[in-house]
């Protein structure tokens, strides 16, 4: 059985982010327990739009993509076949309402997850710190949130105070320039996450970033880097710290990250958080005017500008979806969320996914290429062998993967291909005959839940 490249030398003590004093935090909150949902079928609708037209979009760029290859006399070369292949799975989504590939979660675990690494304390138990370049891979720098920092926009900013890594670290994939590049560091003794956003390990002959997906030694420049109290709420104060993370929305990576400890339990495990998913545009409207909603709601504290549509019904960071108590699959197949989580047939990392997203949720975080959940980093990620077989019964373990990437994958396939009468788990689906399907509903969001504790 294949292991991690960097295998994470701790685990963490569940629950995250529990906060036992001060305010209630928003990633233990138990949306059935506390009231009913609140679904909202306009943003449910401009969701499935968005995903539709995201797929669209590229369905018809790979076409274009397929048809220079034939111009250029490629056909019956891998490169052709694999693209060709991949069109007609693209087609094969938009079936019976289906909407395109974007409806479809997937799970992030290796390009675009959370590698987690243990910072570096000396013998004497202090946390020897430095100093680092903020220089994002494509973009002007720009201030990094929370940390102390010296410098100006114009010539770029350091970072200090910045803690260091134990030993050596791969900041995630891909291994290009287009890299998120994270990196979490994080101190057991203080329960301290430090986040870390386009992470270089690796120069070029001209001293430029080579981006992501490269192990090294240190974090030579970072885009940017932040603090959060593993013990505290898992927020920023929207008034106070507005631009205090490394992530888009101002919340901590570590928030709704799906971590081996979550199935501690084995088949039995219950994920008793919120998770995290992305998608291709988020609600902004650059010009606020007082008939705009929210460009965000908390528990975010600021949104994704480049990934963004000024449509009042589209999702804003902050927000969160769950699963619906009836799931609908293509034409008229549907069954009940109930019946799914309790079928043995299923595998069990099916059923625990699917149960955590009909009781916890999920928050709208980032933007994305597509319907993405978040794990972490196969690079780093530690699982028993035993706990990833029982997880992914009756299906086999592939040994040239680590058991974590085993049970990540599997789920991945039922969510994409699999689950609902071999259609996988759709958003949502709409067509003449049946009209909007949607499979998740829209909570109501926390602004009013976090003005009452304030």
């Amino acid at each position: 059985m294949a292991a991690p490249d960097f295998p994470r030398s701790f685990q963490f003590d569940l629950p995250l982010f529990a906060n036992d004093s001060g305010p209630v935090s928003p990633w233990n909150q138990n949306v059935k327990e506390k009231k009913p949902v609140e679904i909202s079928d306009p943003q449910a609708r401009a969701a499935y739009d968005i995903f539709r037209n995201f797929s669209e979009d590229q369905l018809n760029k790979d076409r274009a993509r397929l048809q220079t290859m034939i111009d250029n006399g490629e056909q019956g070369t891998p490169a052709f076949e694999k693209l060709q292949n991949s069109i007609t799975k693209q087609e094969k989504t938009f079936e019976n309402g289906g909407g395109g590939g974007a409806q479809f979660p997937f799970v992030n675990h290796d390009e675009f997850s959370f590698p987690i690494y243990k910072v570096k304390r000396n013998m004497n138990g202090k946390l020897p710190t430095k100093e680092v370049s903020c220089l994002p891979y494509e973009i002007c720098p720009f201030p990094p949130p929370w940390f102390p920092r010296k410098g100006n926009k114009k010539n770029g900013f350091t970072a200090l105070e910045v803690p260091t890594s134990e030993g050596q670290i791969r900041p995630s994939g891909p291994t290009d320039l287009g890299s998120d590049g994270a990196v979490i560091l994080y101190d057991v003794e203080t329960k301290t996450e430090y986040d870390f956003w386009q992470v270089t390990t690796h120069l070029d002959a001209q001293g430029k970033s080579t981006g992501g997906g490269i192990a090294g030694d240190e974090i030579l420049s970072t885009g940017t880097v932040s603090r959060f109290d593993v013990a505290g709420i898992g927020a920023r104060h929207p008034e106070v710290d507005p631009s205090g993370s490394s992530r888009a929305s101002g919340l901590p990576y570590l928030g709704g990250l799906l971590l081996p400890e979550d199935f501690a339990d084995g088949i039995k495990s219950k994920i008793k958080h919120a998770l995290i998913f992305a998608m291709p545009q988020l609600r902004y409207f650059p010009d606020r005017h007082p008939d705009h909603p929210p460009n965000w709601v908390y528990p975010a504290t600021r949104t994704e500008f480049s990934n963004s549509i000024a449509n009042p019904n589209a999702l804003a960071a902050g927000q969160r979806i769950l699963l619906g108590d009836v799931l609908h699959g293509r034409g008229h197949f549907k069954d009940t969320t109930s019946d799914l989580i309790e079928d043995e047939s299923l595998p069990p990392i099916v059923r625990i996914f699917l149960e955590v997203l009909h009781n916890f949720g999920a928050y709208l975080v980032d933007g994305a290429g597509g319907f993405a959940f978040a794990a972490e980093d196969i690079h780093t990620a530690n699982m028993k062998e035993q706990q990833a077989k029982d997880l992914i019964s009756p299906h086999k373990l592939d040994e040239q993967a680590t058991p974590w990437q085993n049970v990540i994958e599997i789920l991945n396939h039922y969510l994409c291909c699999k689950l609902l009468d071999g259609a996988g788990l759709a958003f949502a689906y709409f067509d003449e005959t049946n009209g909007f399907r949607p499979n998740f509903a829209v909570a109501e969001d926390l602004t009013s839940f976090y003005r009452e504790q304030c």
